[in-house]
């Protein structure tokens, strides 16, 4: 390949400069479909035990503190704790914010301070102390190198697992498992008849009933024996609710263990996320970041929805140009490319409210 007059400069090629740049818009996707649905003037606390949101733990308050367990909103984690070691939890259910309460009194909430002394029906587990997967360590883990430090979330019990602790290979096709729901080997254990669900399963679908009595009172089509061995983690697949037994047996067993929400459609976490991804979608981005720019100052990472578009555009214009000559790019162009958008930000003064660094993702 050729180099600028004659210089040795390492060649990009176009194809490896699109690949840094879907990674970078992927990872704003991803933040718009986890964050989108946030308010972060608000503390959700006036709202009960929101079905689910993005969930915070501040480790200052809880190291500094009485040590009690406590999670915050995200209005919370960003005006009353601003300052603070925050882990973020990813999603909850059913979660209350704790801000202000007797668990974080030394802390007072600036957005609810009238909170009850305690929210009685929160649930909180090792991912509170910022311990989490079977290991029992923290994340980020500045003892495992960054590839062997990616986290999945179990749908039943929400902890976080690395891959290599869940007892089961994950699935090898190429993105998988970012498109599969994952219950761990504990909540399998607990329940043991999800193992009749793995993937790997001959269980049959659903059957579709010709009238409406019959599909009143549909029989039980999962079998009552469930081997020690089929107790491990299992992966199910997008739609896999659409196989869940609905007969009357079933459906008592589903309430009886307080899992009559996990198999619900819209309680899934694409679900929230398609939701939240139309949300910022909608947002008035001018608002946003006038808004933002006062308040979410302390930020580090400072990327805007807006900005999409105007990226887009000039990696639009960007690649034309360099379509037109030789096809391949120097790590010079990449590098000025970058700093021009980067730039551009700066001057524009763009931000949006943004998960901390240590996101799991």
């Amino acid at each position: 390949m050729s180099t600028n007059e004659g210089e040795n400069e390492e060649i990009v090629t176009c194809s490896e400069l699109l690949e840094q740049i879907d990674d970078e818009e992927a990872e704003l996707d991803r933040e718009r479909a986890l964050y989108g649905n946030c308010d972060t003037d608000t503390c959700t606390y006036p709202q009960g035990y929101v079905k689910r949101q993005a969930l915070f733990v501040c480790m200052t308050c809880h190291n500094n503190g009485n040590g009690q367990l406590a999670g915050v909103c995200a209005a919370c984690a960003f005006h009353c704790h601003n300052n603070h070691e925050v882990n973020e939890l990813y999603t909850r259910r059913f979660f209350r914010c704790d801000c202000g309460n007797s668990k974080l009194s030394h802390q007072p909430c600036k957005l609810y301070p009238n909170k009850d002394p305690e929210n009685v029906s929160n649930k909180y587990d090792d991912n509170f102390r910022g311990l989490y997967c079977t290991c029992k360590r923290p994340y980020p883990d500045k003892e495992l190198p960054s590839d062997d430090d990616a986290m999945i979330q179990c749908m039943i019990c929400e902890d976080w697992f690395h891959s290599q602790h869940l007892g089961v290979p994950t699935p090898m096709e190429e993105n998988e498992a970012d498109q599969m729901d994952m219950i761990c080997q504990a909540c399998v254990t607990k329940h043991p008849f999800l193992a009749q669900y793995d993937e790997s399963s001959a269980i049959p679908s659903r059957p579709v009933e010709n009238n409406a009595a019959a599909s009143n009172n549909p029989p039980c089509f999962l079998t009552s024996n469930v081997n020690d061995n089929e107790l491990h983690t299992i992966f199910l697949r997008d739609g896999w609710r659409n196989r869940l037994c609905r007969c009357v047996q079933c459906c008592k067993l589903y309430d009886d263990l307080n899992l009559t929400v996990v198999f619900n459609d819209d309680d899934a976490i694409q679900e929230y996320e398609k939701q939240a991804l139309a949300k910022s979608e909608n947002l008035d981005a001018d608002k946003l970041l006038a808004s933002s720019l006062q308040k979410l100052d302390h930020v580090k990472k400072l990327e805007v929805l807006q900005g999409i578009n105007d990226f887009k555009k000039s990696l639009g214009d960007f690649l034309r140009d360099k379509a037109n000559g030789d096809g391949v790019l120097t790590a010079t162009d990449v590098t000025t490319f970058f700093a021009d958008l980067q730039e551009k930000r700066k001057e524009q003064q763009r931000t949006t409210f943004m998960p901390p660094d240590n996101c799991k993702f």
